[in-house]
């Protein structure tokens, strides 16, 4: 994100707090640095490090996240090398996120054949719950602020012109409900979640329907919650993750039988 002036932007106080919720998403039998690395990585390529933002100098970033300056100069090291920042050095200097690269379509493919249909179903059961928790309390104590934002992620949803962006626009949404549901526990959850649909959600051969389809639920959940409406918000919640769930379990069958038709 950059300002009108054209300077690099500082990640915002609100987006390391989501950072910080992210902790505990990374996959078992990791390091320190490569647990931190995963954290950034993931951070970045939901959106909640934004292209263009300028991370905290090393000295506070690292007592931010709570952890040594030598755990975090390893891993922004590991970030560098693959692209995802880019640092400067000097008294203006500092690291700055990239555009995260996007998983490729073989990438993509692989990882949905190597999750079973069994597993896929139990990630999205626990995202209903959590999708229909959160919405059910933010439509109890959501305010004019958290409104006002939503509106804005769904439009960007909308109006997104890769798969890349709207993924990051979708993740947001889900992730902003969490907040607006004012529960640090519900939100920590729907991160890491989300963290693990990331490689399912919004690919490239999505077709125009069910974007709009998806459309339509992000409107009614929002209808929902702006009318207090709690009930109807968290069946509009949970009937959204269905649906998302049947689009992928489906995309998955159908790869399943082209490759059998291959083979």
């Amino acid at each position: 994100m950059k300002s009108g002036s054209g300077e690099d932007v500082t990640v915002s106080p609100a987006a390391i707090r989501l950072l910080l919720l992210l902790r505990g998403s990374e996959p078992e039998g990791l390091g320190r640095t490569e647990q931190v690395t995963y954290m950034l990585e993931t951070a970045i390529a939901m959106g909640i490090l934004g292209e263009g933002e300028r991370l905290p100098r090393e000295s506070v970033f690292s007592a931010e996240l709570g952890i040594s300056s030598i755990t975090l100069r390893q891993a922004l090291n590991t970030l560098r090398l693959k692209g995802v920042i880019t640092t400067s050095r000097g008294r203006s200097g500092g690291s700055v996120v990239q555009k995260p690269k996007e998983p490729s379509a073989e990438e993509i493919r692989h990882k949905l054949l190597q999750t079973s249909t069994e597993d896929l179903r139990d990630l999205w059961d626990h995202c209903a719950a959590v999708a229909a928790a959160s919405a059910k309390l933010a439509a109890q104590r959501a305010d004019e602020q958290d409104l006002k934002y939503l509106n804005g992620l769904a439009e960007r949803f909308n109006l997104s012109a890769t798969a890349q962006e709207r993924r990051r626009a979708d993740t947001r949404f889900h992730v902003t409900v969490g907040v607006a549901a004012q529960s640090s526990r519900l939100t920590a959850s729907m991160l890491q979640i989300q963290a693990e649909l990331s490689g399912f959600l919004w690919t490239d051969h999505e077709d125009v329907f069910a974007i709009a389809e998806a459309s339509r639920e992000h409107a009614y959940i929002l209808q929902c919650i702006a009318e207090h409406d709690a009930p109807a918000a968290a069946s509009a919640a949970e009937l959204h993750s269905s649906s998302e769930m049947e689009r992928v379990i489906k995309q998955r069958l159908q790869m399943l039988m082209m490759s059998e038709e291959d083979a």
